[in-house]
């Protein structure tokens, strides 16, 4: 599964959000074709793939994404292939019946699944906006590559997290 958040520090239109997703599928299975996995096996990524997104009925309704991708087969068709979910947090917020039917990650993936891994990337990366803003512009794409490197190692040895210590009062 792979949840793809806004990137930008201003919201992003449902088409530009559309166009963004569609490249990056596009790429993530065309990795597949130069490394020559089978068509067969390419349709089967498809269709195990998720992306959840948290304005994904928005995006989803789009005339565009009704009709085929401007690529070779079979990657036009992925925009219809794979599993479409909005957030679990961001679902409550929806009003629209459609978006629970169409969109509920409860109904298509498994509970353990984190949909929220890029909210809570991006709420652990703006901790280190202060730091990186007094940097230059090479010492900060260093800083970030070190600091995100760690920070996966550390989540991937499946260590409890650190927390704050309470105060003795």
């Amino acid at each position: 599964m792979f949840q793809f958040s806004d990137v930008t520090s201003r919201s992003e239109s449902p088409t530009q959000a559309y166009l963004v997703r569609a490249i990056w599928l596009y790429w993530k299975f065309q990795a597949l074709k130069d490394s020559w996995q089978s068509t067969a096996h390419i349709s089967s990524t498809m269709q195990s793939t998720i992306l959840a997104y948290d304005n994904m009925c928005h995006v989803d309704s789009l005339k565009i994404s009704k009709k085929d991708l401007p690529f070779p087969a079979p990657f036009n068709k992925v925009w219809s292939t794979i599993t479409k979910v909005i957030d679990r947090l961001h679902l409550r917020n929806h009003k629209d019946p459609r978006c629970e039917q169409l969109y509920n990650a409860e109904d298509k993936i498994p509970s353990q699944f984190n949909t929220m891994a890029c909210e809570q990337t991006f709420v652990w990366g703006s901790r280190l906006k202060k730091i990186v803003c007094a940097m230059t512009r090479l010492h900060q794409f260093f800083f970030l590559h070190r600091s995100v490197k760690r920070r996966n190692k550390y989540t991937v040895s499946n260590k409890t997290p650190v927390l704050p210590k309470l105060s003795a009062r």
